[in-house]
């Protein structure tokens, strides 16, 4: 399935919005996301925003779908270096978990 860029904001916006773990990891977040290329920010509540990111995660749609379906852990997806990552280690893993229970559209 092929999304857009504006969709893939929407998407994520709309998933962050509903997944109680993401508001629990209280961190703004640049994703900057390839096949499609898109780069968006999300604040601690799931709202897009233009303010500075605490943490700037890169990865595919590809993997971060695997994640949000639960084929593919936060922890395996890190080591096996499919995301990378930058901000606090600790909140860095709550944000990633809370990637975990995101229902994406498919």
């Amino acid at each position: 399935m092929v999304i857009s860029s504006q969709e893939l904001a929407n998407t994520l916006s709309a998933a962050a919005k509903a997944a109680p773990a993401w508001q629990a990891a209280g961190a703004t977040v640049r994703f900057m996301i390839s096949e499609p290329d898109a780069e968006l920010t999300l604040d601690p509540q799931g709202a897009l925003t233009d303010a500075e990111p605490t943490h700037v995660f890169r990865i595919s749609y590809a993997d971060l779908d695997d994640l949000a379906a639960g084929r593919r852990t936060f922890l395996r997806t890190v080591t096996s270096r499919r995301v990378s990552s930058r901000g606090p280690v600790m909140q860095t893993f709550a944000v990633g978990q809370a990637l975990t229970t995101f229902a994406l559209q498919r």
